[in-house]
């Protein structure tokens, strides 16, 4: 169908095709267009009308009208045809929906990274950390050197379970984690801080006390104190779920609360990592490995796509204190 004249203009047929202008009447090239024209397309495109778009993008339908018009004058293209019943894209406006979908796209991660950036900038550093992992000497001397060193980047601690903290995370809520494997590492930077081997620490007065390494069937029908399962599901069933396949009676703690704290008050053997054994400092209690547990892996982690200054800083801080221990070591 050809286009017909006028009024002295060219009236487009539904493919959208008109006399497309060098430039368009407020001086600019067609090349030349805002992103904001695009989202203001999609809007439309997407509702099929000017009244829903201007509702979603909070701004007056008459205003997005008139922007819609001078986008289209501005490429010399139908987008929509339009008329009392309904609004139509155009074959044009359909082949330009499916890029402008994808940018909209992009711009929304963008404004998201914008915000995240705009909040570091402005001097905080939200950071996740596990319950009872303040006496961590790693992460206690991470934080405390980056706050000595940075003194106008406030820390923001957020204290939680792993799962709950790479949710915060991937939500853009926090910036950074000190989390503890196992858990999905899909779209994940991490730094490996150490391998915890566990351990059992068991009332001197106990049968197990005698043992210099448990064994498998040394726990056959004992009874444990061991973290709940509510806690870290995937980590319960690497580390924990063992030891009831072994035969012991495994008694779960409340959530977050110290397992050492809960063993001394009923004088049970508990199940702990290495470096936490080794903080727990009691007379009455002797620590001995366990030799068919995996060792424990703890990670500093943060979003691969979603980086900001102060959150740059502290990662660069924990890649060179692990180089110098690695240094160390050898």
């Amino acid at each position: 169908m050809m286009a017909r004249i006028q009024s002295g203009k060219m009236t487009p047929d539904k493919t959208g095709k008109r006399s497309k202008p060098a430039v368009s009447d407020s001086g600019k090239s067609a090349s030349a267009f805002s992103v904001e024209y695009l989202l203001f397309f999609r809007a439309v495109a997407d509702n099929l009308s000017f009244t829903k778009a201007a509702r979603e993008l909070n701004i007056d339908q008459s205003w997005l009208s008139h922007k819609i018009r001078q986008f289209e004058e501005m490429l010399g293209i139908t987008l929509f045809i339009r008329n009392t019943r309904h609004v139509e894209l155009t074959a044009a406006g359909r082949v330009l929906l499916e890029p402008v979908q994808r940018l909209s796209t992009l711009v929304e991660e963008t404004r998201a990274v914008t915000d995240a950036l705009c909040e570091s900038m402005e001097g905080v550093l939200r950071v996740g950390c596990l319950p009872f992992s303040f006496p961590d000497p790693l992460r206690t001397r991470l934080m405390d050197e980056f706050i000595e060193r940075h003194e106008n980047i406030r820390l923001q601690v957020t204290s939680g379970p792993t799962p709950m903290l790479l949710e915060q995370l991937r939500l853009a809520k926090i910036d950074l984690a000190f989390v503890s494997a196992p858990f999905d590492e899909t779209d994940l930077d991490l730094l490996l801080l150490r391998e915890n081997e566990f351990c059992f620490l068991i009332p001197k007065d106990h049968i197990l006390a005698s043992k210099q390494m448990i064994e498998e069937q040394d726990v056959a029908g004992m009874k444990l104190v061991i973290p709940s399962p509510n806690y870290h599901p995937a980590a319960f069933d690497l580390y924990y779920r063992p030891l009831a396949n072994a035969g012991a009676i495994v008694e779960p703690i409340p959530e977050f609360q110290s397992a050492a704290t809960y063993a001394q008050d009923r004088l049970q053997p508990v199940v702990c990592t290495r470096n936490a054994a080794e903080r727990y400092n009691n007379q009455n209690f002797v620590r001995r490995p366990v030799s068919f547990l995996p060792p424990c892996r703890k990670y500093l982690a943060r979003l691969k796509e979603r980086q900001t200054p102060s959150q740059i800083l502290l990662w660069e801080m924990a890649e060179s204190s692990l180089e110098m221990a690695r240094k160390v070591a050898a």
